[in-house]
């Protein structure tokens, strides 16, 4: 499996996988090879790591943010953030500009039946405030708004049937 790794300011791209043997490697992006072994010590968050021949101690406790993790490696402490392909993929696809300038539609992510509509034209509306939920495949959906503003526009009611992309409602 193929994971991105960043460490402190140096980006890593690992592929880990399992040889017919049963032995695990890591393929590093410049072609070098390793067999490795990562296994738990004592306790949750202490493995034993070993690296082709040499053998580390490794602590691992999760940071701040999904994905992020502080790791001590040889008593020296390291951020590490790690992605795997897809993770890494969507990350790239993801505007780094301000992306919630201007109107927002509030699309239908699959098509589905509007069960309610918790807004309406000139209400303020608070990030992450229910807008609408969509039932779909015998599943809610709740649909939040992705910043504060204010609803421009409510396009559906409840009871109706929506087709997958209809805008649900603006939020400016």
């Amino acid at each position: 499996m193929l994971y991105y790794s960043k460490v402190e300011s140096e980006e890593l791209k690992v592929d880990l996988y399992t040889d017919p043997e049963g032995v695990n490697h890591a393929r590093m992006e410049d072609g070098r090879e390793y067999p490795v072994d990562f296994i738990p010590a004592l306790g949750e968050d202490l493995f034993s790591l070993l690296i082709g021949d040499q053998s580390h101690e490794i602590h691992v406790e999760p940071g701040e943010a999904p994905g992020e993790y502080e790791v001590t490696l040889d008593g020296q402490m390291y951020r590490v953030q790690v992605q795997t392909e897809r993770e890494h993929r969507l990350a790239a696809l993801a505007p780094t500009s301000n992306v919630h300038a201007g109107e927002i539609p509030i699309k239908a992510p699959m098509p589905g039946l509007v069960t309610i509509v918790a807004v309406e034209p000139g209400q303020a509306v608070e990030k992450g405030q229910r807008i609408a939920v969509l039932e779909a495949m015998k599943m809610e959906n709740e649909l939040k708004a992705p910043r504060a503003g204010t609803v421009k526009s409510v396009n559906v009611n409840p009871g109706q049937t929506v087709e997958q992309n209809k805008v649900l409602a603006v939020i400016e």
